[in-house]
């Protein structure tokens, strides 16, 4: 059966409300396979460019992705499959199949989604961090887009807790894109999933991105925005929260700094105000009695340093005087192996841009779990991304 649903995805496409109509009209795949061209094209309302590839989409291609998915070790699920997620059958254009590498359990699961901006401030990354590892201890599944910024702070406070994460990709889960990022996807796959609507080879694109973001909320009781600019690419998952009828939790930030813009916006049509984590634990732990349970103690937001260091610059600068720079973070946030690959770099003395290579040729330590590390330090504040893979100390 699996490959009626694989023809009918490349078929159908991916976020249209079409899927929807296929199920509700045929039930599964194979009897929409089945049925005459005309009749099928009239009761889904399929498009030209649909109704065209009924017959444009060749077995070859379908047993090609089957094929690529026994090779890498990544499972379909299909709408007719019970694991497949209550929550996304409730969507107006549910995913014709998911790619999934990993253990793939929402059913009647808590889930919050973490989504972040990938240029986020070194405070919005420590909340992502903060509120996706006090979740994950208590019994929440977090879900994020596997990216770098936001997305990478969620899914290592989630791992840190030891508890399961989800990422969602905008592209096949066997594609080379952000390279930088694949040991966490690694460390995500064995511990919760890797989800992807498109066949392990799809390369990323513009469009490929937006259109996952639905998924990202779909699956979540509730979606947590800890900032967004703007045009933050963060307000298309929102906006797929909102149609979705999610809860959207938004951590406020001063309306003088552009990262704040969006998410405030957010909160004036009515996302709620988050200010404690607990409060997040708090909406679900009636729906899930049994699953959740509250911290000995209430877990607060870090405290917001860039706002208390921007409202300094601008007194500095208004009195015409050098600006102070900030200091690094408060190590105590860091993980065991983040602390110890930051004391390797700080070994290098005199050295101002290091790469996870050299690390791991000068101390003989495996590259994948430094590139891990560094990922968290870029997180904290410790180092900064640069062109060509090179990070700069801070």
């Amino acid at each position: 059966m699996v490959e009626y649903y694989v023809w009918l995805q490349q078929v159908l496409g991916y976020g249209n409300d079409t899927a929807k109509r296929v199920i509700t009209e045929y039930k599964d795949a194979k009897a929409f396979y089945l049925a005459d061209d005309k009749e099928k094209i009239s009761r889904c309302k399929l498009s030209k460019a649909q109704a065209s590839r009924l017959h444009n989409i060749k077995r070859k291609t379908v047993n090609k992705i089957i094929s690529d998915c026994n090779e890498n070790g990544i499972c379909i699920i299909t709408p007719i499959d019970s694991e497949y997620p209550e929550k996304l059958l409730n969507i107006v254009d549910p995913p014709v199949c998911l790619y999934v590498k990993g253990t793939f359990d929402f059913n009647g699961k808590p889930v919050v989604s973490i989504v972040g901006p990938r240029k986020i401030s070194n405070y919005g990354s420590r909340c992502a961090y903060t509120i996706a590892n006090t979740l994950s201890s208590v019994g929440f599944t977090i879900v994020s887009g596997g990216a770098l910024g936001g997305d990478s702070a969620a899914h290592l406070g989630a791992l840190e807790a030891s508890g399961k994460t989800a990422a969602v990709l905008g592209c096949g889960i066997g594609t080379d894109y952000l390279k930088q990022n694949k040991e966490l996807w690694n460390r995500i796959a064995d511990s919760g999933c890797l989800i992807s609507e498109y066949p392990p080879f799809s390369p990323a694109s513009k469009r490929s991105f937006p259109v996952r973001n639905r998924i990202i909320s779909a699956l979540a009781d509730g979606v947590v925005i800890p900032e967004a600019s703007e045009k933050s690419g963060t307000l298309i998952t929102a906006r797929h929260a909102v149609e979705q009828g999610k809860d959207i939790f938004v951590i406020p930030g001063s309306p003088s700094l552009p990262q704040y813009v969006g998410s405030n916006r957010l909160i004036s049509e009515g996302a709620r105000l988050l200010s404690s984590v607990n409060e997040i634990i708090q909406e679900y732990i009636g729906i899930y009695p049994n699953m959740l349970h509250l911290p000995s103690e209430p877990v607060s937001l870090p405290s917001n340093k860039e706002e208390t260091i921007e409202k300094a610059e601008q007194k500095t600068i208004a009195a015409d005087k050098p600006v102070k720079q900030r200091s690094a973070q408060d190590e105590s946030m860091l993980s065991n192996s983040a602390k110890e690959v930051l004391a390797l770099i700080r070994s290098l003395n005199g050295m101002e841009f290091v790469t996870a290579d050299d690390i791991a040729e000068q101390f003989s330590v495996s590259a994948g779990g430094v590139l891990a590390s560094f990922t968290e330090l870029e997180i904290f504040g410790f180092l900064e991304l640069c062109p060509g893979g090179r990070y700069k100390i801070i």
